[in-house]
């Protein structure tokens, strides 16, 4: 079981580096901002990298500090700046504002009133913010097939930015909600497959995008 985690777990993270190094290699495709969703992506590689470090070769067995910090407190946050720095709708800009706010206050009031927030993975926090990042992203599309940019949906990255982690965060929640649940060795094998391929196929769309945009900017299509 263990084993088909770690496979499992290299794999994405070798996923991540190939779409960070192709977001680099492209990002004037890609439009603006565009380093901010590849600094999301770095972190989230990172932070990866770093808990299977400590884990294997550092003797460290609780890394849930790196990802509460890692994803949680950043990777969240970039998300949300990400998509409040493209919205063109002023009204709307402003309620992208207020969700960043809401996210970091959630972040910080969990730290400081749950005792063992560092330790044990603040489930309920987690849930906050991934409804608040859904929120973000349904505000975002909206923005987007209301402007001029639908015209041209098809090359405009941010799109299958908000596609993609859409896509992740629907089909995350319900899957981490019974996370804590899981006491079979075959419940974890599903859980760990399912995990595995929203991931896969949440990126998928993103690596898409990439290519898309690059296609069309050059106006071959």
């Amino acid at each position: 079981m263990e084993s088909i985690r770690d496979a499992g777990s290299l794999a994405l993270n070798l996923y991540y580096l190939t779409l960070i190094i192709l977001m680099i290699y492209h990002r004037k495709y890609l439009g603006s901002y565009v380093e901010i969703i590849i600094l999301a992506l770095s972190v989230t590689f990172l932070t990866e990298i770093t808990t299977t470090m400590l884990q294997y070769y550092g003797g460290v067995q609780n890394t849930v500090a790196y990802y509460v910090i890692g994803i949680v407190g950043i990777v969240y946050l970039l998300l949300m700046l990400y998509f409040y720095r493209l919205m063109q709708d002023r009204l709307l800009r402003r309620i992208q504002g207020f969700l960043i706010i809401l996210h970091v206050t959630n972040f910080v009031a969990s730290a400081m009133l749950i005792k063992d927030f560092f330790l044990l993975f603040p489930e309920v926090t987690n849930f906050i913010s991934i409804f608040v990042i859904l929120v973000s992203l349904f505000i975002f599309l909206y923005d987007t097939f209301n402007s001029d940019k639908i015209l041209h949906i098809r090359g405009f990255f941010p799109f299958f930015v908000a596609v993609s982690l859409t896509f992740i965060y629907v089909g995350l929640v319900p899957i981490l909600f019974f996370s804590s649940r899981i006491v079979l060795q075959t419940e974890k094998l599903i859980f760990y497959i399912m995990l595995f391929t929203i991931n896969v196929l949440g990126y998928s769309i993103m690596l898409a995008g990439i290519f898309f945009a690059k296609i069309q900017k050059k106006g071959i299509i």
